[in-house]
């Protein structure tokens, strides 16, 4: 990704957070960086996936029922 197209975000984690995140990217040998990105990726998954549930229930969240 071209660095005028990045940003930075920072915030802060409990200590057990950030030992689980540490914990994680030394098992999987993957970066910070990366297991971040890789979840807020998820994310755009998971509402698309809602945004579908949503349109094929008439407009309805079936799940405040």
């Amino acid at each position: 990704m071209p660095r005028k197209e990045q940003g930075w975000i920072t915030f802060q984690l409990s200590l057990q957070e950030r030992q689980l995140l540490e914990q994680y990217c030394k098992r999987f040998k993957r970066t910070k960086t990366d297991v971040l990105r890789s979840l807020l990726r998820s994310l755009q998954a998971q509402l698309l996936k809602e945004q579908t549930k949503q349109f094929d229930s008439g407009g309805v969240d079936l799940d405040l029922f």
